[in-house]
């Protein structure tokens, strides 16, 4: 039983230093901060080629709209060899991505193109509220047995033009 322990125990510890690698080292480390709230710039190197930059800022100082502005950049060389890089900017739009590494999708097929186009060309139309028209409501003949109490809510659905009171 303790051969099996100190077996699987080496065997662990072998088999998991792919994961537990060293720390690249920094050959470049730049952070600034700026004398306003929200300037920044950090910007750091590493031996293995990794190479980050990010820098921020405020617009529209001193407005009601003012608003914090992010941008930076990342490269490295993924383990296969292939170099990685991609940008990002942040705003009071949201954040966007763009890299080489990024998946893109497939091109439009023609035939669904050109039906996209040809409905781009028809003319648009509108429908008529049909909730704010009472026109458009039949109300069923009453009944002179049915009291008045026991009626019921019409209910206005712009999908049906004719509708009935249902008992």
């Amino acid at each position: 039983m303790r051969v099996i322990l100190v077996a699987a125990t080496i065997l662990s510890v072998t088999s998991g230093q792919e994961y537990f690698r060293e720390p690249e080292k920094i050959i470049s480390d730049s952070r600034q901060v700026g004398d306003k709230l929200g300037q920044y710039s950090v910007a750091y190197q590493t031996d293995g080629g990794i190479l980050q930059k990010e820098v921020g800022s405020r617009k529209y100082a001193g407005t009601a709209d003012e608003a914090q502005l992010i941008q930076g950049s990342v490269q490295y060389n993924a383990p296969d060899g292939t170099p990685v890089s991609f940008s990002w900017s942040a705003d009071e739009f949201g954040t966007q991505i763009h890299g080489t590494h990024i998946p893109t999708p497939p091109p439009i097929p023609p035939e669904i193109q050109r039906a996209l186009d040809w409905l781009a060309k028809q003319p648009s139309t509108t429908e008529e509220n049909y909730d704010d028209d009472d026109s458009s409501i039949t109300e069923a003949p009453a009944k002179e047995s049915r009291p008045l109490e026991a009626e019921k809510k019409i209910v206005k659905d712009p999908k049906f033009r004719n509708q009935f009171r249902r008992n």
